[in-house]
């Protein structure tokens, strides 16, 4: 590209010192010719006059043509700059695509190698914040390429104490303000604990602690109908304990 601007830079000034010589020589030429003619007709005013006019013509020329070459120029820079844009953000786009097949990659890896349709527990994570409980989830799927998606549904339960007795109970997300009062879910209403994947999914979420109950753990449940195809237990501010087989 530099090679071609500088060539490009340098033919434009030959041109316009080729025409500056030209229309030079053209003059010199025009007032020799007009002093012989004077010279030669003292009294032909006129043709002094038709040569005069030639010149001033051919200098309009030039001038025209250096301003051709001027806005020529001009249009250049800009398409310089243009492509420097657009080469910029190509290189911002192939940067993102990078990105984007990095994490792919990452994904792809903790794909188990298991048999088809394995579902593993990666990642499980809670922690208490007042009233309620902060959980994270990261699910795989060792599934086909045209393999039919994952659904099914996430089941927390909670172990620990309440009214001095060791407990077991479902947690579940707060109850919007419509259903405070016990009311059935509205038709339609999205359950926030289901799962539909292909090979992974990352989950984050809130439960609300039962009134009174003091949690200890809580074990997370990876159910398909009434199957529960993988569980995983963690701790409350603790990391999250290794994966367990779900029990047949």
């Amino acid at each position: 590209m530099a090679r071609d601007d500088t060539h490009t830079g340098g033919f434009r000034r030959w041109l316009v010192r080729t025409l500056t010589l030209a229309l030079l020589l053209a003059l010199a030429f025009l007032a020799g010719a007009a002093a012989m003619h004077l010279g030669m007709h003292a009294g032909d005013q006129q043709r002094i006059q038709d040569l005069q006019a030639q010149a001033a013509a051919r200098q309009a020329e030039l001038a025209q043509a250096q301003t051709d070459l001027a806005a020529a120029r001009s249009r250049a820079d800009v398409q310089d700059g243009t492509q420097r844009v657009l080469q910029e953000k190509l290189a911002d786009l192939q940067q993102q695509l990078g990105q984007v097949r990095g994490q792919l990659a990452f994904y792809e890896q903790l794909i188990p190698p298991g048999p088809a349709g394995a579902l593993t527990v990666r990642a499980f994570e809670i922690q208490a914040d007042a009233d309620f409980l902060r959980y994270r989830v990261l699910l795989t799927r060792n599934a086909a390429p045209n393999a039919d998606p994952f659904k099914g549904r996430m089941r927390f339960v909670a172990q620990g104490r309440l009214q001095g007795k060791a407990v077991k109970m479902d947690l579940n997300p707060p109850l919007a303000p419509d259903q405070a009062g016990g009311a059935d879910a509205a038709p339609g209403a999205v359950d926030p604990l289901a799962l539909v994947f292909d090979q992974f999914q990352r989950s984050t979420g809130v439960l609300q602690i039962p009134a009174g109950m003091e949690i200890q753990s809580v074990r997370l449940e990876i159910l398909e109908g009434d199957t529960i195809r993988a569980t995983q237990d963690a701790a409350l501010n603790r990391a999250a304990t290794p994966a367990q087989e779900p029990q047949s």
